[in-house]
């Protein structure tokens, strides 16, 4: 009877609990965030020179840049839940015509 009573509150826990995600898949919801900017915004995907996806940064236009960011929020120590979602900052250029 223990040993049910332990199983059942170790299963309703685990569900409740945060892991962060695996890099490739973090890395493939980055990736779609900032090639979908790109896809509505002709002026980058006409001109489009470079992704550089360590520095989360779209160069387009003889220097022009899209830089991407997370907002940065309060945690708990030992916090390990997924990263906030990539999301566009701040351009040196106008990102449309």
């Amino acid at each position: 009877m223990v040993k049910a009573i332990f199983l059942l509150v170790l299963l309703l826990t685990a569900q409740m609990t945060f892991a962060a995600l695996a890099p490739k898949y973090q890395n493939m919801k980055d990736l779609d965030v900032i090639v979908e900017f790109i896809k509505k915004h002709e002026k980058i995907l006409s001109t489009l020179e470079t992704i550089d996806f360590e520095n989360y940064t779209i160069h387009y236009r003889n220097g022009c840049k899209a830089i991407f960011g997370r907002k940065d929020f309060a945690r708990l120590n030992g916090w390990v839940g997924p990263a906030d979602p990539l999301e566009f900052m701040r351009s040196t250029c106008s990102v449309d015509y």
